[in-house]
């Protein structure tokens, strides 16, 4: 057995020279360099596809030779040789419509087995199993036999891989000197600490390691040193101080912490209850036949005890592979007791892309876990991890439905054996089959008995058997495609005194076909259903169905229904209801409706085949209208700061978005159509509305940021950067850089805030706009703050306070006012501060601005209680939270009610603190902001 724990096989190195080794341990040769670097390549990312050109630009970065193709070939067909084992298959270097790719048990490759082990070890350590952790930790660690492809040129794959690996590699020693310094094993720990910050000086991870372990030897002084000698270091080389775990840490040595010298300090983690998500759809209730499929899936996904694995059902559009699918899930739901995930990856809609993997992940499938917002990790690698840890110890069903290809799917791909997963998609996904195990389902039509039990199901027996000619013709001329079916059965449902057979007539009569599902076959053409269904319409009805098609997403409400028409939404009614009667439009709630993909494909056709160019832009236009006015009256709603940059573009429609009553019911509103609003924003880009995404993408930010949507809002703004950049609109530029920034500070990525908020000031400087300098300048001063540099914070909440009373911009005097307050207090000048304060607090409630008075009255409560007046601290602090309870802003209460615990605990009300801080932490955890940790830690210590 290997250090993975695996039987002899042929096995695969690249955690060092590249070598394989057959199952008896012999090292294979390769032959030529040039051959062992195709290889590791192709090792580097086994089961993925690489075509010859991408192999050529490996392999001689952008100089090949003109024999370069021939040459990849050539080496394919010598390591071919070179891999092949007496008694064993061919290795599983295939040709696919991808390229080349190494079609291997991802386990029989160092780096896979690496990246299982760690995130193994990972789960462990979650639950609390420490000596599994550390031995899954150590057994990833002992693959390594040097640097990733060693001995052989650093660029291109093999670099970020490199890179990526030695990354890995470090976090886990990191991890297992933790597990040490738990277990008491400081001595023997400090030499390899100091050879490690040695080696790496610039990660401070493993020299505050090195502090613990040198203070529990009773070598206090040497700790206190080590500190000093990197905070030099770091302003040396970087100009920076150490971050704040090393800092926190220091001071807990100064004062000889006893806690620190345990060999465990950390407080036991509180253990929240598992989430059970329950995601699927209903069970499809007309569904019928399949018995021979649902057994199969059955055999395939729980014949082995142990392990689930995966089905790919493939088949054309509107096939059943849906319906097959949740049929089956239904039916088996026992057996996935942790739970079922279901996502639509849209990967044959009519969006302008289908859903990236990380989308689904962040938006999906990790929140039905139970990972909060903010818990997120902003880089794709880190949520697909993290995603694989989650699943790895439970036993789930995910349905992946409507995927692309294999990539869209294998990022989504669960930790664990033990979960099963259904795919559907009308490709087969061979990549996923070769490389990843799946086992493919080819979904045929129904037989002929299977497409009458439907058409009976939905007619009734008596109707069917009058007419069976008819009904065997109607089978005839869909095909027994059961899409096609059920439009037929719905129409003659809908119309019982019509004879099955005028409408068999009917079918027979009309010709076409959506180019997606066209087949050899004429009797298979699904548009001569759909153009049956769309010819049956009133003129309001089919205009109105072309139009929706234009829609960004595939859900729509009434009232952007009206916007796509022109007309207000009561004279629209009738076309929606005619549309839901003939199954082109399905009211899912009510005044909402979703169209399904082909139908939508069917409409596109149509309005491009009948419509001028002018008239489908005006179409978008109306539509991006509504979007834009209701989501700036939202935003106005929500923010009572936030104005527009610029006025609306002129209007392409009269018809009036509907009116919010408060601020409550518009984030009800943006919690609904959120989707659609980051669909529109894509729309506008890809139409050119280049004017719409970006003033689209300002209303958005306060509405994203009320709900802590931040990998949402960086997506946002990263597009309407481009799009400011490519109007030539410096003012717009600045903004989404701003509010880019914001994104990045809530993710603590506070390099890239600062990269973001040069440039807004860059920009807003290029377009002499003093009251953008000023709002910069407030973010300087917040990101300073939580860097710890409260001289910092003053010197930007000073040149805001300039900038805005120069502009007379009495919002921006009272958000810089309060933010001088806020940094005076921080730095011990309380009066001072409150008399800063109470000047915002004048503004802001002249203002009527509900959140910035709340802001105002926290810092009050700060200043006071830094005073020693903690009488007047609490009442502020009560203003303040009756404020953010009024505004819906969850973390400022809960700041709020940490810091009136702060007051209540000074005068000795320990019960009543606590209590607060209770009340604080179940907001955190609820948003999941990351000053959950440190209250949950202040906590225990009063437990």
């Amino acid at each position: 057995m290997d250090p993975a724990g695996l039987p002899p096989a042929t096995r695969y190195h690249l955690l060092g020279p590249v070598e394989v080794r057959s199952a008896c341990g012999e090292q294979l040769a390769l032959g030529t360099p040039m051959q062992v670097r195709l290889l590791a390549v192709l090792m580097s990312q086994p089961g993925t596809g690489w075509s010859i050109d991408q192999l050529v630009d490996e392999l001689w970065q952008g100089r090949p030779p003109k024999t370069a193709a021939g040459n990849v070939k050539t080496y394919v067909w010598a390591l071919r040789r070179a891999l092949r084992s007496p008694g064993l298959p061919d290795p599983a270097i295939l040709a696919g419509p991808t390229g080349y790719h190494l079609a291997l048990d991802g386990q029989t490759v160092d780096s896979v087995a690496f990246d299982d082990l760690g995130q193994r070890g990972y789960s462990a350590l979650r639950q609390g199993h420490l000596a599994a952790a550390q031995e899954s930790f150590e057994a990833a660690l002992a693959l390594w036999r040097g640097e990733p492809f060693a001995g052989l040129p650093g660029w291109g794959v093999l670099l970020s891989v490199r890179t990526r690996l030695q990354e890995q590699r470090s976090s886990l020693v990191e991890e297992v000197a933790d597990l040490q310094l738990r277990a008491g094993r400081h001595h023997e720990l400090i030499e390899p600490l100091r050879s490690q910050v040695d080696a790496d000086p610039l990660r401070e991870r493993p020299w505050g390691q090195l502090m613990v372990a040198l203070a529990r030897a009773g070598r206090r002084a040497d700790a206190l040193a080590t500190y000093r000698r990197l905070r030099q270091l770091l302003a040396e080389e970087l100009g920076v101080e150490p971050g704040p775990d090393l800092q926190h840490l220091h001071t807990r040595i100064l004062r000889a912490d006893r806690e620190l010298f345990t060999s465990d300090p950390r407080p036991p983690e509180r253990c929240p209850p598992r989430v059970v998500p329950r995601q699927l759809p209903a069970a499809p209730t007309l569904f019928t036949g399949r018995a021979g499929e649902l057994a199969r899936m059955t055999t395939l996904l729980l014949g082995d005890p142990g392990s689930a694995g995966t089905v790919v059902i493939t088949g054309t559009g509107g096939v059943g592979k849906s319906w097959l699918a949740l049929r089956w899930a239904h039916d088996n739901l026992r057996h996935f007791p942790d739970g079922q995930l279901h996502v639509d990856l849209g990967g044959f809609g009519t969006a302008t892309q289908e859903a990236s993997p990380s989308a689904v992940v962040v938006r999906s499938l990790l929140p039905a876990l139970g990972v909060k917002t903010l818990e997120i990790p902003a880089e794709p690698a880190a949520q697909f991890a993290l995603y694989r840890s989650l699943t790895a110890d439970r036993r789930l069903l995910v349905l992946l439905d409507n995927a692309r290809d294999a990539e869209q799917v294998r990022p989504l791909l669960p930790g664990s054996t033990g979960c099963g997963v259904l795919v559907t998609s009308r490709h087969t996904l061979p990549g996923l089959v070769a490389a990843d195990g799946a086992q493919p389902l080819a979904l045929d039509l129904p037989s002929d008995d299977e497409a009458r039990q439907l058409l009976v199901r939905r007619l009734g027996a008596q109707r069917a058997a009058a007419q069976p000619a008819a009904v065997d013709e109607l089978i005839r001329r869909t095909a027994r495609l059961p899409l096609a079916l059920s439009i037929v059965a719905a129409r003659a449902a809908a119309r019982p005194t019509f004879p099955l057979q005028a409408i068999a007539d009917d079918l027979a009569a009309s010709r076409g076909g959506l180019a997606a599902l066209a087949t050899d076959d004429a009797a298979t053409d699904v548009r001569t259903v759909l153009s049956w269904s769309y010819r049956l319409l009133g003129a309001d009805a089919a205009r109105l169905f072309r139009q929706i098609s234009l829609h960004p997403a595939a859900d729509v409400s009434a009232a952007a229904a009206a916007s796509l028409a022109g007309a207000p939404p009561h004279l629209i009614r009738p076309a929606l209801d005619e549309l839901t009667r003939a199954n082109l439009l399905a009211e899912e709630s009510p005044n909402r409706f979703r169209c399904h993909d082909l139908l939508r494909a069917y409409g596109e056709e149509l309005t491009h085949a009948l419509d001028r160019p002018a008239d489908r832009r005006a179409v978008r236009g109306r539509v991006l209208d509504h979007y834009l006015c209701i989501a700036r009256a939202a935003a106005r709603l929500v923010d009572a700061g936030w104005q527009p940059l610029d006025p609306p573009p002129p209007l392409h429609t009269d018809a009036s978005p509907p009116a919010f009553a408060d601020h409550r019911a518009a984030l009800a509103w943006f919690t609904i159509e959120q989707p659609v609003l980051l669909a529109a924003v894509d729309d506008a880009v890809a139409h050119r509305f280049d004017a719409h995404a970006g003033q689209l993408a300002q209303a958005l930010t306060p509405l994203l940021g009320r709900l802590s949507q931040w990998h949402d809002l960086a997506a946002v703004q990263a597009t309407a950067v481009t799009v400011a950049h490519r109007r030539g609109d410096p003012r717009a530029e600045a903004l989404a850089h701003r509010d880019l920034a914001l994104a990045h500070i809530q993710h603590r990525r506070l390099d890239a805030a600062h990269h973001h908020l040069r440039r807004a000031m860059a920009r807003y400087d290029q377009a002499g706009d003093r009251p953008g300098q000023a709002g910069v300048h407030l973010h300087l001063a917040w990101l300073s703050d939580i860097e710890g540099d409260a001289g910092a914070a003053l010197r930007h909440a000073r040149e805001a306070l300039a900038l805005a009373s120069s502009t007379d911009d009495r919002l921006g005097e009272a958000a810089a006012l309060n933010a001088l307050g806020w940094s005076h207090a921080q730095l011990d000048e309380h009066a001072r501060a409150i008399t800063y304060c109470e000047r915002a607090l004048a503004l802001y409630e002249e203002a009527e601005d509900r959140l910035g008075t709340a802001h105002t009255w926290d810092s009050l409560g700060f200043a006071y209680h830094g005073l020693g007046k903690h009488p007047t601290a609490a009442d502020c602090y009560r203003r303040a939270l009756a404020l953010y309870s009024d505004v819906q802003d969850p973390c400022g209460k809960a700041d709020t009610l940490v810091r009136l615990g702060d007051t209540h605990q000074a005068v000795g009300d320990h019960d009543t603190s606590v209590d607060l801080w209770r009340q604080a932490l179940t907001i955190l955890d609820r948003v999941g902001h990351p000053q959950a940790a440190v209250l949950s830690e202040r906590l225990a210590a009063y437990r």
